[in-house]
């Protein structure tokens, strides 16, 4: 049996990584890392999500790799209070919320936005 103890990293496949990069930097504070080949990801915590160009190639990947197919929540050491404005001031329109939610450590309450690509973002604090 494998007892996995926590996630590394994660990969989207977006349409524009520069945009991309972008918007996660201004928007979530995430900081850019170059890695191997021309590899693009974003840094946050002791996570990163990993960027694959749609249409390129790239092996191994996923069977049917398309921008604006994830849904991500990300738990966030701001008040909502403070998130929400801040995200609306850049220009991104919340979708939802404040709502309450379950996660993956009890009961979180988050708001919802989309990325340029089409990904669908959670952000939470624990409720």
């Amino acid at each position: 049996m494998i007892k996995i103890s926590h996630i590394d990293h994660l990969v989207l496949t977006v349409k524009d990584i520069e945009a991309t990069v972008k918007f996660y930097e201004s928007v979530m504070g995430m900081t850019k890392q170059a890695f191997g080949e021309g590899g693009i990801a974003l840094l946050f915590g002791n996570q990163k999500i990993h960027h694959h160009e749609f249409a390129k190639k790239l092996e191994p990947k996923a069977k049917r790799p398309i921008p604006g197919s994830t849904d991500l929540c990300s738990i966030t050491a701001t008040s909502l209070q403070e998130a929400i404005p801040y995200v609306k001031s850049k220009d991104v329109e919340v979708i939802a919320g404040p709502v309450i939610r379950t996660g993956a450590i009890g009961a979180i309450k988050s708001f919802y936005f989309t990325v340029p690509d089409g990904n669908l973002i959670e952000v939470a604090r624990p409720s």
